[in-house]
């Protein structure tokens, strides 16, 4: 079988569902040695991407030097896609996000993967440009695609709320992050201390996974770090690049009142730092409004770092019942402060085992079951 894929999230770098794809990617791959995965990059390779070898049954259909290299990528995507299908004689055809080009061949099988509905019930969280091509695509994707995936069981209750008339009746979830990298690390006293020397850290740390967007609240978290910070010398680790609205977390920062001593900013690094760094951490902290999985949350307790995250969305899906985890209802300040407090003097032991489902080996075991035993069978 010839398996098209949407591969423009290598061409821009993004943390969340670019890592969700890589990992799926390579494991399908691997599974399914016998068919060739062509994945299309509108506007080649992003560097920040740390890949490894890949299987000889992935190839890369790179356009960067084409004459379509000024053209926005959706617009590539839909010159191009349809023509790929029938040239390379494509069965199947995959996109990591709600897209799908027009004119795909009805006999090409389609399935997108659908992370969140932030588009839906928190629009006034995302920039207006991708507010406009949720808008063009995003319904119509869902409703047309032959599969559906999603990243969570919360997620995938979303789509059946506000989707109920869609073509993909039923929905497949699953979510995982890179085991190779994220696991329990035994690093000595002296390696904790370089790892914190590195980023200028002094304290007791908090980490804070994520892009600077309004959606991940971390306004909340620099609104309590200053007294956690002044009365137990806590300080508030973000590891994240800078995104739509960031310029609010800047005037936080630099406002006269605040405690410049008590955040530091890391910016991006790899993910070999990250988790170094959740294994030099106290706790991880999330005060989001909305995850469609908590990448970070899974990261974090295979490091064998506690978390302190929301209880809402798919967040609690992934902390509720784990040991090492505890999920705050609401944003009060003193609560949040109180549970980052107790979590920091009396460490729980975390079980990364109980993270047994979020597995890319068995997600992949899974879709191909259910998905292509479907596609040869019709």
């Amino acid at each position: 079988m010839n398996i098209l894929v949407d591969g423009r999230i290598w061409s821009l770098y993004s943390a969340g569902i670019g890592s969700f794809f890589t990992g799926a990617i390579l494991e399908w791959a691997e599974q399914k040695g016998e068919d060739t995965f062509y994945i299309f990059l509108p506007k080649g390779l992003d560097t920040k991407y740390e890949l490894p070898s890949l299987p000889n049954n992935i190839v890369i259909l790179d356009y960067s030097r084409r004459y379509f290299k000024k053209l926005p990528n959706i617009i590539i995507l839909q010159l191009l896609i349809p023509y790929l299908c029938r040239k390379l004689h494509i069965s199947f055809y995959y996109s990591p996000v709600p897209h799908l080009p027009y004119f795909i061949p009805n006999n090409v099988k389609t399935m997108v993967t659908v992370h969140d509905v932030v588009n839906i019930e928190m629009t006034h969280t995302m920039a207006w440009t991708n507010r406009l091509a949720s808008s063009i695509f995003f319904s119509q994707a869902i409703n047309k695609a032959n599969f559906l995936w999603t990243n969570s069981h919360y997620t995938k209750s979303k789509v059946e709320e506000y989707f109920p008339k869609r073509s993909a009746h039923e929905i497949f979830v699953g979510g995982a992050v890179d085991r190779k990298v994220f696991y329990p690390r035994i690093l000595s006293n002296k390696e904790r201390q370089n790892i914190k020397q590195k980023y200028g850290i002094k304290n007791k740390f908090i980490l804070f996974v994520g892009s600077l967007e309004p959606r991940k609240n971390l306004k909340f978290l620099l609104e309590i770090i200053p007294e956690l910070y002044r009365k137990h010398s806590i300080q508030l680790v973000i590891v994240g690049g800078k995104s739509w609205k960031s310029t609010e977390i800047r005037d936080i920062v630099e406002s006269s009142t605040f405690i410049r001593e008590s955040t530091i900013f890391c910016g991006y690094v790899t993910n070999e730092e990250l988790a170094l760094l959740y294994s030099c951490a106290n706790c991880f902290v999330s005060a989001a409004l909305m995850e469609g999985l908590g990448m970070p949350q899974i990261e974090a307790l295979l490091c064998g770092c506690p978390v302190v995250t929301a209880n809402n969305t798919a967040m609690k899906e992934v902390v509720n019942g784990k040991d090492g985890a505890v999920a705050v209802e609401g944003y009060n300040p003193k609560e949040w402060q109180h549970a980052i407090l107790s979590m920091i003097k009396e460490p729980q032991a975390v079980n990364p085992q109980q993270l047994d489902d979020y597995n890319w080996k068995t997600i992949i075991r899974n879709l191909n079951n259910k998905c292509f035993i479907l596609t040869e069978d019709s």
